[in-house]
């Protein structure tokens, strides 16, 4: 059970931002101290924009979470992970970006890049042998998670 929330905590922030909006470039200037919370939408769509790129899994990344999440042991997983790969299907993609999430946010707009990249760093670095009893959402996030918690608790488009 511990795995899952600590994978569910991660793999949200992910879905977050795994894709920016459909609207295309928005290329604003962003405050970096400004608040989520305080953002227009247009600024909103920049951030996950700005989020795409550093967030975004390569195939064999997402099929080592969707291992993880999916077995009870590495040899499972292993397997799990090798179907993944063959698939023509990229498993873990999201076609929008959750800023509704950003309503109310009082973490500033490079305390939530930062805990996010973090994040997508963590699960770049997961395999099938990963030890879940270290594995802890990132050190970065503790600001977000005292303060927006939202931000990392939605777990839709995954």
């Amino acid at each position: 059970m511990r795995r899952m929330t600590l994978l569910g905590v991660l793999a949200a922030g992910l879905a977050l931002v795994a894709c920016g909006d459909e609207g295309g470039e928005t290329a604003i200037a962003l405050d970096e101290n400004q608040l989520l919370g305080e953002l227009t939408s247009q600024e909103a769509n920049q951030v996950c924009d700005d989020l795409e790129q550093p967030m975004k899994l390569a195939k064999a990344d997402q099929c080592d979470l969707v291992g993880l999440l999916n077995s009870s042991g590495i040899e499972e997983c292993v397997a799990i992970w090798r179907a993944c790969l063959i698939s023509a299907n990229e498993p873990l993609t999201s076609t929008r970006c959750f800023t509704y999430d950003f309503e109310g946010c009082t973490v500033t707009v490079a305390e939530a890049k930062t805990c996010l990249i973090a994040m997508a760093g963590t699960l770049k670095a997961l395999s099938c042998g990963s030890d879940f009893d270290l594995l802890q959402p990132p050190e970065e996030c503790a600001g977000v998670r005292a303060k927006c918690p939202s931000l990392l608790e939605n777990g839709e488009g995954f």
